[in-house]
């Protein structure tokens, strides 16, 4: 329970359900609640060296098979995607999480940075090492409609095992900070104050002056993720409310929890949450569905993954 503020009675509740339903249908659940930072850390990196230990048993198969067949690439036959799930429900900003005993008003040094504590080493874990030594774009302060130019130049690692999939929830309000916020307030002005003498034809003809919301920011600054190399991880994040905005009761993952042992697409999943979350609020809250990493593989793309064993999708 957060000792510093407001009391949240729904996100244990929530938790629970999802980590029965995912049990059910064979994952692997390692949950933590009500955590101080070291816990969380903690907690971070535990599940990342089980996936590591799930990685170095891959590799050992494919070892074996290789043995066993003269050397000769013989695929296992059927195999499942290695399919990963990260969740968070709580108190934070964007980009930051909130411990329970986290101070008021929170500094970056008192929370947990959803990058550099948990998505930076997981794909470090995956392969990607030294992949983001450099400054991603999620941290220029400047160039906004040109953080997806050539100069974030990422490396080109080695995945250890192609095709992971990986699907983050994020349930927490999403308020820019610091040397974001005036980042996202300087770029809206800038292009308030390009279109000041622009017919409204011309504003048609300069993309580098269109309207600007926090959907709209979370998008460009994370695009950096999808230029990681051939065999990138499937990345697929669902933000319960785009950024500078706040998230109300949990809508969008108790949502999210009531379909995920339904025979249904991840991604109708997804946007039928998101539709529910902008009812339920009234729209005041709008989620943030992204697709990142790796395109083009010989793999489902992650948001046509059913979960649910054993089902049939019919054809609409």
């Amino acid at each position: 329970a957060y000792t510093q503020r407001p009391p949240l009675s729904r996100p244990i509740g929530v938790a629970a359900e999802c980590k029965a339903k995912l049990e059910g249908l064979g994952f692997r659940v390692d949950g933590a609640d009500n955590q101080n930072l070291a816990g969380m850390k903690a907690a971070a990196q535990g599940w990342i060296k089980a996936v590591e230990s799930t990685l170095f048993r891959s590799a050992e198969e494919d070892e074996l098979l290789a043995a066993q067949t003269l050397g000769r690439h013989v695929p296992r036959a059927s195999e499942p995607p290695l399919v990963l799930l990260f969740v968070f429900c709580g108190h934070g900003c964007a980009g930051r999480f909130f411990p329970v005993d986290c101070g008021k008003p929170a500094t970056a040094e008192e929370t947990f940075c959803f990058f550099e504590d948990l998505l930076f080493r997981l794909f470090e874990a995956l392969g990607g090492k030294h992949l983001f030594a450099k400054r991603p774009s999620w941290q220029k302060t400047v160039g906004f409609r040109g953080c997806n130019t050539e100069d974030d130049d990422l490396g080109v690692p080695t995945w250890h095992l192609p095709g992971v999939k990986i699907l983050v929830i994020i349930e927490s309000c999403r308020r820019l900070t610091g040397e974001e916020l005036k980042a996202y307030e300087a770029e809206r002005a800038r292009i308030t104050h390009g279109k000041r003498h622009l017919l409204p034809c011309m504003q048609a003809m300069r993309p580098d002056l269109a309207a600007l919301g926090g959907a709209e920011w979370d998008a460009a600054r994370l695009a950096f993720l999808s230029r990681l190399g051939a065999g990138a991880p499937q990345l697929m994040l669902a933000l319960s409310s785009e950024s500078t905005t706040p998230s109300y009761d949990v809508v969008f993952l108790r949502s999210i929890c009531e379909s995920l042992d339904k025979p249904v697409r991840l991604g109708g999943i997804l946007e039928r949450a998101s539709m529910d979350t902008i009812r339920r609020t009234g729209h005041k809250q709008k989620p943030v569905v992204l697709s990142l990493g790796a395109t083009g593989d010989d793999t489902i793309p992650l948001q046509e993954l059913v979960l649910a064993p054993n089902s049939v999708l019919q054809a609409p």
